[in-house]
């Protein structure tokens, strides 16, 4: 539960900056340009507030996907199987 409010606190924020720069392009250049850039930041920020939810729950992105715990699950399971 802890993790889901911090990736939701890390979308919202990202939301937000994406806004901001997508305003601030817009006022630069124009507004289909802006359009791209907010797009991008926005779907970016999904996937970079993912990450910074595992670095701040772990403190690493070592086990991201999970991958060396699921080879103890299956090394265990094996182990068992054998006995």
């Amino acid at each position: 539960m802890k993790a889901l409010i911090i990736y939701v606190c890390f979308v919202i924020a990202g939301a937000a900056a994406a806004a901001g720069i997508g305003y601030y392009v817009e006022k630069e250049t124009s507004s289909a340009v802006s359009l791209i850039v907010f797009l991008t930041l926005f779907f970016a920020n999904f996937v970079i507030s993912w990450i910074a939810t595992i670095f701040v729950m772990d403190g690493s992105s070592k086990n991201a996907q999970s991958r060396q715990d699921q080879l103890n699950v299956e090394k265990t399971g094996k182990a068992s199987m054998m006995k």
